[in-house]
This record gives C-alpha cells, sequence and structure tokens, in this order.
C-alpha cells in the first residue's frame, strides 16, 4: 500500500501549520494496525491538511492515497475516512462565493474546486462499498455517492436496489437520507425520490428508525406546514426502534423535523418530552440537546420540560444526567421546576470545587451555578466552602452576586476572607475580584472597610476597578469611601477617574464632585467612555441638566449603543422637553439593534405617557414567538430575553393611553 507515497516531494506542499513533510506518517498511521494510532492519524489529517473544512495542495495529493486505503476491505476503521474524503469534495459548499472577491480569494477557491474536482472524479469507488463488510462503511458510502456521484439518476437506482439486501438498521437509514440528498441535487429526482421516500415512511414492515427517517426527509421537503399529527406519528416510531438502535440516523432525523416545526411550541414541546422519555438512552440524549435549543429558540411555557431535564439528573445513562446538567444553569429563572431535583443531585455529589472528576457524572459546577441563578439558598454549603479553599474560585463573585439576597449570610465570611489578604504587595486581580464582586452585591457598611483596604493597596490597575464597582454597588453605605474616592478624582485623565466619579455618586449624591469630569468624558473619543458617562450621569437625574447639550449631541453618534445611552441619560435629566428627540432614537435603535431593547424598553417605563408612540413595537415584541435574540451564541440568551420580556411587561403596563 503506498507504493508511490514517498515520489511527492511533501516537504514543498503546505497544510494549515506549514510545511506538510509530515503528512506521509499521517496517512501510513491510517492503514496502522493499531487502533489508537489510526485514530491519532485521523485526527492530525483533519487538523493539518482540513482544518475546518480547508483545502490545501497538501489536501490535493493525499486524496489518491485515501482512496487506496478505502478500497482494502481488510483495513478496518475506513468509513471515518470515507467521511474525510467526502467532506474534502464538499468543503467548496461550506464557503460561497462574495460578490466581490481577491485575487487571493479567488485562488483559495480554485483550490477548493479542485478538492470536489480530485474527490468527484473518483466517485465510483465509492460503488462497491456500498456491499463492504464494515456498516460503518456502507453508510458512509452512501452519502458520499449521493454527495458526489455525477451521475444522481444511476446512484438513486443503485440505492434503492442496495436496500433489500442491507441487513444493518443503521446502513439502511444511510439509504434513504442519501435519496433525499440526490432529490436536492438533482431537481429531476425529487418526484421519484419523494415517492420511494413516502413509501418507505408507511411501511409497517420496515425497521421504526428507516421509517422515521423517511418520514423526517419528507417533512424537509414539505412545501407548507408539516401535518397536525407530525409529533404523535414520530412518537409512535420513537417507542418502536429496539434500545441500542437508534443510531445517529434517529438524531439526525429528530433534529430535521424539529427544525420543520419551526415554532410550533406546543408540538416541539411535545416531541422533546417523548425523546426524554425514551427507552434509548440515545434518545433520551438528543432530547435533551434538542429542549435547550427550544428554549433558547421560543418563548413560551416550558414547566413540564425543564422538570424533565431535572428528572434526567438521576439517569440510569451517566451520560444522560451529565448532559442535563449541562442545560439546566443556562436556564436560569427557567429551570425552577427542576430546583429539587438538582439540588439533590448536588447533595450527593462531588465536590464542586475539585479540580479532579468523573467525567460521566453531571458537573456539580453545573448543578450549582443553577441554583445560584435561581437564588436558590441550597447553593449556600457549597458557595461556603468555597472560602475555605486556599485558592477562590474564579467566578465565586458572580455565583455570590447572582444568588442575590438568599447570599447574604455569606457577608461576614467574605469580608474576613478579604480581611485576612496579604496585601504587602499590589494584589492580583485573580485574587480579590471574586470577593470584591461578592461583597458588592451581599455586603452593607461593614464591607466597606475591607474594599477601602484594596483600593489603598492598589491605587492602579484591575483590582482598582473592581474596587470601584464594589463601593458603586454598596450605594450609600459606602459614604466612609468618599475621601478615597475624592483623591481618585484629581487625575481626571486616569482611567479609574470615570467609575471613581460613579461610585462617589452612589455612596454621596454630591453632583457638583462629579459633574464636571463626567461632562468630560461625554465628549471622549472612546464609544466605551462615552456611554459610561452616560450611564453614570442617568441616576443623577434633573441635577446634571448642565449635561444635556453633551447628551443631545450623542443621539447624532455612529454608534448605537451611545444613542441609547445617551438618550436614556438626557430623558431622565431633561424628561418631557427632550421627549422629541430621545423616542425616535429609542424606536430606531430598537430595530437596528435587538440587543438594545431590553434597555429601551426601561427607558419607555420611565417615560410613561410620552412613550406611547413607542407602545406598538412593545407590543408586538410581547406577542412575538422566538426569542429576540435567537441564535446568538451566549449563555445569556434565555436571561436576556426574559428580561425584555418584563420589562415590556412593565412599560406596556406604565405607558397604556388611560381609558
Amino acid at each position: 500500500m503506498f507504493d508511490t507515497l514517498h515520489d511527492i516531494d511533501w516537504a514543498a506542499l503546505h497544510h494549515a501549520y506549514g510545511p506538510a513533510d509530515d503528512v506521509p506518517g499521517m496517512l501510513l498511521g491510517l492503514a496502522s494496525d493499531h487502533p489508537g494510532e489510526r485514530e491519532a492519524a485521523l485526527d492530525d489529517l483533519h487538523d493539518a491538511v482540513h482544518q475546518q473544512c480547508d483545502i490545501y495542495d497538501s489536501t490535493l495529493a493525499c486524496v489518491p492515497f485515501l482512496f487506496e486505503l478505502i478500497a482494502d476491505r481488510t483495513r478496518p476503521d475506513r468509513g471515518p475516512v470515507v467521511e474525510l474524503l467526502t467532506s474534502i469534495g464538499e468543503a467548496v459548499h461550506h464557503y460561497p462565493a462574495g460578490e466581490e472577491e481577491s485575487t487571493e480569494g479567488s485562488v483559495w477557491r480554485l483550490t477548493l474546486a479542485q478538492g470536489r474536482a480530485a474527490v468527484a472524479a473518483r466517485a465510483d469507488a465509492f460503488s462497491p462499498l456500498l456491499t463492504d463488510p464494515d456498516p460503518d462503511v456502507r453508510c458512509a458510502a452512501a452519502a458520499a455517492l449521493a454527495l458526489l456521484h455525477a451521475n444522481g439518476p444511476a446512484t438513486l437506482a443503485l440505492l434503492r436496489g442496495r436496500l433489500s439486501h442491507e441487513p444493518e438498521a443503521e446502513a439502511r437509514t444511510a439509504l434513504a437520507t442519501a435519496a433525499a440528498t440526490l432529490a436536492d441535487r438533482f431537481p429531476e429526482l425529487a418526484a421519484p425520490a419523494t415517492a420511494w421516500l413516502t413509501t418507505l415512511a408507511g411501511d409497517g414492515n420496515q425497521p421504526a428508525a428507516l421509517r422515521l427517517t423517511a418520514s423526517a426527509r419528507l417533512a424537509a421537503r414539505a412545501p407548507g406546514p408539516l401535518a397536525a399529527d407530525t409529533v404523535a406519528s414520530t412518537a409512535r416510531l420513537l417507542r418502536h426502534i429496539p434500545v441500542g438502535q437508534a443510531g445517529r440516523s434517529a438524531d439526525a432525523a429528530l433534529q430535521i423535523i424539529h427544525r420543520a416545526l419551526g415554532d410550533r411550541l406546543t408540538d416541539r414541546v411535545a416531541l422533546c418530552a417523548e425523546q426524554l422519555t425514551a427507552a434509548d438512552p440515545a434518545l433520551r440524549h438528543g432530547g435533551i440537546r434538542q429542549a435547550g435549543l427550544l428554549f433558547h429558540e421560543v418563548r413560551g411555557p416550558f414547566g413540564e420540560l425543564a422538570a424533565l431535564l431535572g428528572r434526567r439528573l438521576a439517569d440510569p445513562d451517566r451520560t444522560v444526567g451529565k448532559a442535563a446538567a449541562a442545560v439546566l444553569p443556562d436556564l436560569f429563572r427557567l429551570a425552577a421546576p427542576a430546583a429539587d431535583a438538582v439540588a439533590d443531585c448536588l447533595a450527593t455529589a462531588e465536590d464542586p470545587w475539585s479540580d479532579t472528576r468523573s467525567d460521566d457524572l453531571p458537573n456539580p459546577h453545573h448543578l450549582l451555578r443553577t441554583l445560584t441563578r435561581l437564588g436558590d439558598p441550597r447553593a449556600l454549603p457549597a458557595l461556603a466552602a468555597a472560602l475555605d479553599r486556599p485558592a477562590l474560585p474564579h467566578d465565586l463573585g458572580f455565583l455570590v452576586a447572582q444568588l442575590g439576597p438568599a447570599a447574604a449570610p455569606l457577608a461576614g465570611p467574605l469580608r474576613e476572607r478579604l480581611a485576612a489578604l496579604s496585601l504587602e504587595r499590589p494584589p492580583h486581580l485573580d485574587r480579590v475580584d471574586p470577593l470584591l464582586t461578592a461583597l458588592g452585591a451581599t455586603g452593607g457598611a461593614d464591607a466597606v472597610p475591607a474594599v477601602l483596604r484594596v483600593l489603598r493597596a492598589a491605587p492602579a490597575g484591575p483590582p482598582t476597578d473592581s474596587a470601584l464597582r464594589a463601593l458603586t454597588r454598596l450605594g450609600p453605605a459606602a459614604a466612609e469611601a468618599a475621601p478615597a474616592l475624592r483623591t481618585l478624582l484629581a487625575d481626571p485623565g486616569s482611567p479609574h477617574a470615570l467609575p471613581a466619579a460613579a461610585a462617589l455618586w452612589a455612596a454621596t449624591g454630591d453632583t457638583g464632585a462629579v459633574l464636571q469630569l463626567l461632562l468630560a468624558k461625554a465628549g471622549d473619543p472612546s464609544p466605551w467612555v462615552r456611554r459610561a458617562a452616560a450611564r453614570a450621569l442617568a441616576p443623577i437625574g434633573p441635577a446634571a441638566a448642565e449635561a444635556a447639550p453633551a447628551l443631545r449631541a450623542m443621539l447624532a453618534d455612529g454608534e448605537v449603543w451611545v444613542r441609547v445611552d445617551g438618550a436614556t441619560a438626557l430623558w431622565h435629566i431633561t424628561a418631557d422637553a427632550d421627549a422629541g428627540a430621545v423616542l425616535p432614537v429609542l424606536t430606531a435603535a430598537w430595530t437596528e439593534n435587538p440587543h438594545t431593547r431590553a434597555t429601551t424598553a426601561g427607558c419607555l417605563t420611565a417615560m410613561g405617557s410620552a412613550a406611547v408612540p413607542a407602545l406598538p413595537l412593545v407590543h408586538a415584541e410581547l406577542a412575538a414567538t422566538r426569542r429576540h435574540n435567537a441564535g446568538f451564541g451566549s449563555s445569556h440568551v434565555i436571561h436576556d430575553d426574559e428580561q425584555l420580556l418584563d420589562a415590556c411587561r412593565t412599560a406596556a403596563e406604565v405607558t397604556a393611553p388611560a381609558g
């Protein structure tokens, strides 16, 4: 095998990390008799010659050798190699051409096209693999033929002819999936492929997993809404899939059905419930993932689904419990129906702060985070235990702050830990920030001396900002800190002057001491500084009338967030006098950047009847099914959207026209 491997000058070729002289070793590793070496070689090839679906000259040079390998039926683990070849051939479709592309981009796209051509030219080699003794190879070959073979009708006939001879359920479903792919590639095959899938979906003699796959592919091609009984029929099929035979195809089919159902909340909740209570752990695992996606995408009553996720923490399959624990923290308050199950699981779990834990058990840190985000006092023992550790967890402060009023018993231990911290040298941020963040949320006047001690020991740097944020949150209780804060204001050019001004006003309400600095910062070149100045001016209210011209200038700022923060501050300072200028800025930002909506809704609430013209936006938001930030890659998607809904409900109530 690979007789001509060393005839190529690999050092003259390149991959993601430079010269490709190490590629021959990777290819030889694929043919190794040792499973670990084969797996490592495959990972290395993906990482080097096909990183993020890219194509290099070394990738093209690998193609003939990869085909040589998959043709040898004595070699194990060839299914993933077929998948690698398929991905190389499909890479060009991962990067749509732009309207205007540089010369370099055009050359790169040509390389992608060469990758497809190199694999497609040998696509006939996938046909005999449909009868390979390895079912993984047969599954991968069906997909490769559907995606890469130029003769669509012949390929469809080959797939159909193979079905009656295919003994493995997963490989049978791969044939149906491939037929649907052909229908997408070749419009003339849509009718015969759809007819075949329809026959398979309705054939009670076929395995349930195959019927599910056929039904899902039909759902994906449906021209209109899915039938009302889609979930019921899907549930019946799920119940007939033998344990251990769900496979990847069933999971893929269920993902397709969820996508086709879209925003049909009741149907998707019911389908998730079926998955979460299925006999096969693979189906339950997939149900957890789909439930998490549903929570992130759609608004609605999720109590039953959250409770089901909680029950899965005690699943007999440990990987299912681990998956459920990973989803629950991001639900924030929507996880409330699972709180008892989470607390019970945490009570018997390993130390959430341990550096070593079982890989197949629910992560106790996820459980703890779920409880803190619910404000559940059952999180207290674990948080208190963290204060006894030599090194504080980096997120302790956030967890305590999220726990809210229930964290009050921790105020004393937090003060003691901060007071005991050695400050002979400027403290490292990792040592003080968790304590300062936590004290800002739980402390009162008793916390101020410990915070001031840090502020004086670290007159500059990140710990200073942490201390200032804590003092700002403490508000009037931090009046004792006023002299130290005034000292920081003495240098207006200091990066700490602005947060010091915010802390001083929060502690003393002394507008005269901070106003001139805030006015100067409102015209700063940095949009971040301008925003911070506007946010510091807003709570001052009418006493900051001198800032009105600077805030009016922000209404025309090029940064939407500066406009929103400026408009909000202007309203709080001048009220009705500037309503005509403020409201258009807020409503325009609402459409331009959905992430501004919660802040905007808060300002609309403050505006009261002056915000009546914006009520249609508020009502439309409350009526929307999808979350305003659906698809935004953040762990706070649900939290932020629920906050927006709260703000909109308040705004709708407060601004409703009389009568």
